[in-house]
């Protein structure tokens, strides 16, 4: 895939928070935004609506993430979208840990599923779940 680049000050995900390290004035500690983010991501139906808001509301940040096949485009669709719903910076993205096994495989397929959906708007082709891996250093060396 061709990658798109934009400037920070025009990706959608900077001014909602993504990029902070508090919750915009919510007092939560890290504990409780790590959990919220478990359980907006247990809940299947809140994560999709969440990310068919991130590919509608946030096509810049889209572009210039989901184009870059070098990092985990699966883990970004995930934080920006418990970043759209909740205001919960990425910083938290611990709360994925938090999440049993199969709760991790579940959320992990929702958010390929989105990435496809981008992928082939954009003219490119589906990717199974070993095509999506991020390119770790370990890959790239």
């Amino acid at each position: 895939m061709q990658r798109i680049y934009h400037t920070w000050d025009k990706w959608e995900c900077y001014p909602a928070g993504f990029y902070e390290s508090d919750c915009k004035g919510r007092k939560l500690s890290k504990l409780e935004a790590e959990s919220v983010y478990r359980d907006f991501l247990k809940d299947d139906d809140l994560f999709r609506f969440a990310l068919e808001r991130v590919l509608k509301e946030w096509p810049n940040s889209c572009e210039h993430y989901l184009s870059n096949e070098n990092m985990n485009r699966i883990a970004w669709l995930g934080q920006a979208s418990v970043c759209i719903h909740h205001g919960i910076p990425s910083c938290f993205r611990g709360g994925f840990n938090l999440l049993e096994k199969h709760e991790q495989e579940k959320a992990d397929a929702t958010a390929l599923e989105y990435l496809n959906h981008w992928l082939t708007a954009h003219g490119e082709p589906e990717l199974k779940p070993e095509e999506a891996q991020s390119k770790t250093e370990a890959n790239l060396y």
